[in-house]
């Protein structure tokens, strides 16, 4: 009788990716220094600049864990005039919106742990710097796995939507279901992939 060769795991499989892509991310951001980490944010803030000064209403996120600091940026438009925003989560199963934010405002721990506003009004942002666990040169992202900012894209296809990332979150393909969105462009430490804005 024949013996089925080993297992090996799949390489489409979106759990065993995330899986993998958290300890990548985790072990990278573990072994830089706090300055390097700000210098890194603020160079993407720099590198956004372009698209941001175009914008009315720019949606961020406040990172969790190792995500990539992206405040900076919200920051740099907010003294610019332009209206930010940050994901405001009440369950698993409802729509993620955005509040309106200002730097300083308090965030509240939502749904999932995630810093958010509790106050402010309901906003659509045209442009949108999305969290990712990994993304691909095909501007696909792969996320949590909720779905929240797939179902929002969805929603509201006119939005401009760029993945942060650190440049170790790239792998050579994202597995892509029906539902998922791509991006319009990623932005990590090193470099800016896809359309120039």
């Amino acid at each position: 009788m024949a013996v089925p060769p080993p297992s090996r795991p799949d390489p489409m499989n979106k759990a065993a990716l995330r899986t993998r892509l958290r300890a990548t991310r985790a072990a990278f951001v573990s072994h830089m220094h706090p300055d390097d980490i700000a210098r890194h944010a603020m160079a993407v803030a720099a590198r956004l600049i372009p698209i941001l000064q175009t914008a009315r209403c720019v949606g961020g996120y406040a990172p969790l864990g190792n995500e990539f600091p992206i405040l900076p940026a919200l920051e740099q438009a907010a003294s610019r005039g332009i209206a930010t925003a940050l994901p405001h989560v009440t369950h698993r199963d409802r729509p993620m919106d955005f509040r309106t934010w200002t730097p300083g405002t308090v965030l509240e721990k939502g749904c999932f742990g995630l810093p958010q506003p509790d106050t402010g009004l309901p906003i659509v942002p045209d442009v949108i710097l999305t969290p990712l666990l990994g993304f691909d040169r095909a501007l696909q992202r792969i996320g949590q796995g909720a779905g929240f900012y797939d179902r929002w894209l969805s929603a509201h296809p006119a939005s401009i939507c760029v993945g942060i990332a650190w440049s170790v979150q790239e792998v050579p393909q994202i597995p892509v279901d029906a539902w998922d969105m791509p991006l319009h462009a990623i932005v990590t430490e090193k470099e800016w992939i896809g359309p120039s804005s």
